[in-house]
């Protein structure tokens, strides 16, 4: 049996995480400062990673996500009840703040997610 996903893990203004009776998402929305990605879960492949880095694998991109707290995230990626994960503007990864007028966030954060297509030049 599995045990359900830990607290931190939806605790994040930068991922939303399916309550635990919801049901599972269809679809990963990754959205960038200037672009967002729909990417359907019967496509995953696998993610792997630590508190600092997480590399998501759908069948034809790659997600890498840098932040802190990220094995949060990874938690809640094994059961493919992450609904969204959202880039943070400049200022709020450089400053580490997150929303207007919002003081200094200290708990799990996503800095910068990388989008890479299979086949695209480096």
């Amino acid at each position: 049996m599995m045990s359900a996903i830990p607290e931190s893990a939806t605790n994040s203004p930068d991922w939303q995480v399916a309550a635990e009776g919801d049901h599972k998402p269809a679809s990963l929305l990754v959205q960038l400062r200037r672009r967002a990605f729909i990417f359907p879960w019967f496509r995953f492949v696998y993610a792997e990673g630590d508190n600092r880095e997480a590399e998501i694998t759908f069948a034809t991109h790659s997600i890498k996500i840098t932040g802190n707290g990220l094995a949060a995230l990874i938690a809640a990626l094994a059961g493919q009840r992450v609904i969204r994960v959202i880039e943070p503007t400049e200022n709020e990864a450089n400053f580490e703040v997150r929303g207007p007028g919002a003081g200094k966030y200290q708990g799990p954060a996503i800095h910068s997610i990388t989008v890479k297509k299979f086949g695209e030049d480096e």
